[in-house]
């Protein structure tokens, strides 16, 4: 094999590697169960009745309510009453501010009827790929 026909070996190999590996992006949790807006979640949540202690993920878009960081944690609230609260525990705002409209996406926990908790969470503008 000559060293042109060696070179375009590799580069073949490399391509397809690289075609490869785009395909098979690894995603930092699994696909959402569903997505939903502060006016829809209650109704959503109801699809998860009997799965308390699984891993279930969500994502919720709302208005930005809360922003509190402390102890290497960031705590984001999402959505206001009378819709159920979203409380997304992260490791940081990334410079979100209150009122700023932001999805986040998590592992569900169910903290009584008004309050929800995502944990671990991503945090990401609306529009914005999932992280």
């Amino acid at each position: 094999m000559s060293a042109i026909d060696l070179r375009l070996a590799c580069l073949v190999l490399l391509a397809g590697a690289a075609l490869l590996a785009g395909t098979l992006v690894a995603r930092a949790q699994p696909e959402p169960t569903f997505r939903a807006s502060c006016s829809e979640l209650r109704t959503a949540l109801k699809s998860l009745a009997g799965k308390e202690g699984e891993l279930v993920t969500i994502e919720v878009e709302g208005p930005l309510a809360m922003v509190k960081t402390g102890a290497g944690v960031t705590y984001l609230g999402v959505c206001q009453a009378p819709d159920p609260q979203v409380l997304c525990v992260t490791y940081d705002s990334n410079g979100r501010n209150t009122g700023e409209r932001i999805v986040v996406s998590g592992g569900w926990e169910q903290v009584g009827p008004d309050h929800v908790k995502l944990d671990p969470c991503l945090h990401f503008l609306p529009g914005e790929p999932v992280p």
